[in-house]
């Protein structure tokens, strides 16, 4: 046997253990995701603050699902914190001249389009941006809001980012707006959006887990996240969601369950 044989032979054992080690580690990490509270009851209503366009269905598209099922489209709020126009894919070229609100109504588009499917109402979406007179960020009137929801309605749910635990600086930073207000005692109960990532930095008793354990729930969320892949021109559809965070939306619907993993409130070190 030459020596070119020698190392493609090799080559083709490394790239078998490769795939091997691979595989196990999916099998472990579906196993370790899906080790936690199941179907945490919600409270009468719930509020999920997403902090851009496309993280309500990437990081909780089976809870709100959950939260619709259990409780009613009445009683499941959704309320964007962000205007979403500082994504990289605003960076191109073809939106050279577009101003701050264009961008802004693209990512709505796709927003809207997807929560549709995935059944909550339009009323039921407040787009803070919209109502704030000011660019920049919009936490204090997440807090305002929050609190506004808690006094109104008494028996809420409010879900926000992890204050802890997530690579995106804005999003800890909207998680630790209902973390406050939680530890303040101006709202009551609460969790947290977990990237996958981070699953295993969650103990199993702070865990929470929702799946799409029907047929209808999982054509919702995957209908949801086909929104933001949407490419049409004449609809000013552009797919800005899947292009800005293709991975996110790949590694979800490679999951069979669609699961969003959510954690309890955790003490900050």
């Amino acid at each position: 046997m030459n020596k070119n044989n020698k190392t493609v032979i090799f080559m083709i054992l490394v790239l078998i253990l490769l795939i091997s080690w691979m595989q196990i580690n999916k099998s472990n990490y579906y196993i370790e995701k899906n080790i936690g509270i199941e179907n945490r009851p919600f409270e009468e209503y719930v509020v999920f603050y997403p902090q851009h366009q496309d993280d309500e269905v990437l990081w909780g598209g089976s809870a709100i699902r959950t939260a619709i099922n259990t409780l009613g489209s009445d009683r499941v709020f959704v309320v964007l914190v962000s205007d979403g126009t500082g994504v990289n894919v605003f960076k191109d070229k073809i939106y050279r001249n577009s101003t701050r609100k264009e961008k802004e109504e693209l990512r709505d588009e796709e927003f809207y389009a997807a929560l549709n499917d995935l059944g909550i109402k339009k009323e039921n979406i407040i787009i803070l941006s919209d109502i704030d007179n000011k660019t920049g960020d919009h936490f204090d009137l997440m807090r305002k809001v929050a609190i506004d929801f808690q006094n109104n309605y008494k028996n809420v749910t409010h879900v926000a980012h992890s204050y802890k635990y997530d690579d995106h600086p804005m999003h800890r930073k909207n998680g630790k707006v209902i973390y406050n207000l939680y530890k303040e005692g101006k709202i009551k109960d609460v969790m947290f959006f977990l990237k996958p990532k981070y699953v295993k930095n969650i103990s199993v008793d702070k865990r929470i887990i929702y799946n799409a354990d029907n047929l209808e729930d999982y054509n919702s969320i995957v209908k949801a996240c086909n929104e933001y892949k949407l490419i049409n021109e004449a609809k000013e559809r552009r797919g800005i969601g899947y292009t800005s965070a293709h991975s996110y939306f790949d590694h979800l619907l490679q999951d069979p369950s669609l699961t969003s993993v959510l954690h309890l409130p955790l003490k900050i070190n």
